[in-house]
């Protein structure tokens, strides 16, 4: 019994949007202590990380929907790309990074952005995961 490829692919996209949610869950976890403090390069590269692997997550879930499952909702796709972008733009402010060189005034600390980043990109990428639960988008 052979199982179709699109089989694989949708489990292959639930499988990354998973394991997105446990790495924004990690860099909270770890950007707690940024609150007081200034981020180190381990932690930089690492949000760095999560926020390119949630960009290519997100592209991933729209593709295989669009293509395989029949469309997207409108409120799941606002819900993965709100999280995404937040991550892929606050990754941005590490110190000679591409945000913070676009900026008139660039904030002193940025500490407190990444931990507030990865706590609302955990909820509302949660929030993305539960919105595509439902196979049909809803009209």
């Amino acid at each position: 019994m052979d199982t179709p490829l699109p089989v694989y692919i949708i489990g292959l996209r639930g499988l990354l949007n998973l394991i997105v949610l446990l790495l924004i869950g990690v860099s909270f976890l770890w950007n707690l202590p940024l609150l007081v403090r200034e981020p180190h390069a381990r932690q930089l590269r690492f949000f760095k990380f999560v926020a390119g692997f949630a960009v290519a997550a997100v592209v991933v879930e729209l593709l295989v929907r669009t293509l395989f499952m029949g469309g997207v909702s409108w409120l799941h796709a606002v819900y993965g790309l709100l999280a995404a972008s937040i991550l892929w733009f606050v990754s941005g402010l590490e110190p000679g990074g591409w945000f913070r060189k676009s900026l008139e005034k660039p904030p002193e600390q940025v500490g407190p952005y990444f931990f507030w980043a990865s706590l609302v990109c955990l909820l509302l990428w949660w929030r993305f995961i539960e919105t595509g639960i439902a196979r049909v988008p809803t009209q």
